[in-house]
Parts: structure tokens; C-alpha cells; sequence
């Protein structure tokens, strides 16, 4: 990703939840979810199980950062597409 939409795509990331069209009625009731099941596991497995855990959340969050990345680009570059049609 060039420097322009590497820093488009910063902008977006973290202006996302002040765009009027986020349901955040549905987004708190995900992070609050995610946070009672992160809870749970921690009472529930030992430590190297959270380590274990721990290190598949990370994978999957460099991962999902990517694909996001993705995604944005192959939308900027539609978008350029139709504004040239």
C-alpha cells in the first residue's frame, strides 16, 4: 500500500466508530460478549493454555489487519474505476 492510502487507511480505521452508519447498539453488545468470554477463559484454562490462546488472538488479528487492508484497496481502487467510467 502506497503512503496516501496507507494514511487514508488510518484515517478510516480509527475514525470508524464515529461514522453515523455504525450500529453500535450491535457493537457493544460483540465487545461486551467478547469481554465476558475472555473472562471466562481466563478462570478456566491454565496459563499456558492463555499463552496458547493469546498467540492465536494475535495471529488472527495480523491476519484480519491485512485482509482489512485488502479490502480497502480493492474499494479505493473500484471506487477510482467508476469515478473514471
Amino acid at each position: 500500500m502506497d503512503e496516501y492510502l496507507d494514511c487514508l487507511f488510518q484515517y478510516v480505521s480509527e475514525n470508524l466508530l464515529l461514522d453515523a452508519r455504525v450500529d453500535l447498539i450491535d457493537y457493544n453488545r460483540w465487545n461486551e460478549s467478547e469481554n465476558t468470554t475472555w473472562t471466562a477463559l481466563n478462570a478456566a484454562l491454565t496459563p499456558e493454555q492463555l499463552r496458547l490462546v493469546e498467540d492465536y488472538k494475535a495471529a488472527c488479528s495480523g491476519k484480519r489487519f491485512l485482509e482489512d487492508q485488502l479490502l480497502f484497496q480493492k474499494a479505493v481502487s473500484l471506487g477510482k474505476w467508476m469515478a473514471r467510467a
